[in-house]
């Protein structure tokens, strides 16, 4: 084997390992964030958080639709949204493959209709399908605004925008913020108790002496 074909192999082989590495962390972070806020959260069926296709968004959905009852009082489907948004985006990303390899037979068999044919529907399928991908991708940024603001409101939209610049970093600010519940609605203390103890006791005053 020549020596360059050697070395290319070897980064693409180093490159492949990498991003399968990455990618399995980022799936243990992200499933264990979201199992953790929906089992802490009452959420029916956590466990579906470790389904990559169609269970994670589910949990992300139906946490951002307890968040937005528990503050407005609205009933969201946003978890329903999302999971049909998922599934249609996987029927058109098979149905472009499957446009794909009819055009490479067409190709193959040398048959210049069937590869216009075949090229003219993987291109609408292309847009299609950009145009599915956009739309899950801003509902499924909504739902993760809603969750990180019922985790921490104050870094909720920092946490957006780094997520939606930078991929990556969404899993693990999940699960920085799979603890906490800073946004969500706390329980109303008894009438005639403070909500909170007082941090600080006010300084005793010394009796005014009488004239």
């Amino acid at each position: 084997m020549d020596s360059r074909v050697f070395a290319f192999a070897a980064v693409f082989g180093v490159i492949g390992l990498i991003s399968l590495g990455l990618g399995l962390v980022m799936y243990i972070f992200l499933s264990l964030s979201l199992f953790t806020l929906a089992k802490r959260r009452g959420i029916l069926h956590p466990g579906l958080a470790w389904v990559p296709v169609c269970g994670a968004r589910w949990i992300m959905g139906s946490l951002a639709d307890q968040y937005v009852y528990f503050t407005e009082g609205k009933i969201k489907y946003q978890r329903r949204l999302l999971l049909w948004l998922e599934v249609g985006m996987y029927v058109l990303l098979g149905l472009f493959f499957a446009l794909v390899g009819g055009m490479v037979a067409g190709a193959v068999i040398d048959n210049g209709s069937q590869v216009a044919a075949m090229a003219v529907w993987m291109l609408l399928g292309y847009f299609l399908l950009l145009a599915e991908a956009i739309v899950f991708a801003v509902f499924q940024y909504i739902a993760l605004y809603r969750i990180y603001k019922s985790c921490d409101p104050k870094n909720a939209t920092l946490f957006l925008v780094l997520s939606i610049l930078f991929n990556i970093t969404m899993p693990f600010f999940l699960f920085a913020c799979r603890k906490k519940d800073l946004g969500m609605p706390q329980p109303e203390a008894p009438e005639g108790e403070p909500a909170e103890e007082p941090t600080q006791l006010p300084e005793a005053q010394e009796p005014e002496e009488e004239a």
